[in-house]
């Protein structure tokens, strides 16, 4: 059985190599709950999923993983990730600094909280 730590560095890659689609595939649990701030959450991997695929079709995106804590015993992930996105349709360019908080259970993330500022920096 892997670790918490190395599914965790599994996701991160793919969410850098710009798979994030298979990562959620692979690594959220059938009824996840995502949160974005203070906004109703969604439930479920496929709800989930299709709200990212409709970011993916307005938005190019590139993330770089600044920091992260990993706790173990309390599976508990804490990231911070600048997320740069590109406008498919415009082509103008936006920086994004995100923190997302995440809870795994035997090896998925059972919940998901991200927080940002809804006004991103202009590049």
């Amino acid at each position: 059985m892997t670790t918490l730590k190395e599914n965790v560095h599994t996701l991160n890659n793919l969410i850098i190599s710009h798979d994030t689609l298979k990562a959620m595939e692979l690594f959220y649990a059938h009824d996840v709950q995502m949160q974005e701030n203070e906004d109703s959450p969604r439930q479920g991997k496929e709800a989930c999923i299709e709200h990212e695929k409709m970011i993916l079709d307005l938005f190019d995106l590139d993330y770089i993983l600044i920091d992260q804590a990993i706790n173990e015993a309390g599976n508990v992930v804490f990231s911070e990730w600048e997320m740069n996105f590109t406008n498919k349709e415009t082509g103008k360019s936006s920086k994004r600094i995100q923190v997302s908080v995440q809870h795994w259970h035997e090896g998925l993330i059972e919940s998901e909280k991200f927080y940002y500022n809804r006004s991103p920096k202009k590049m």
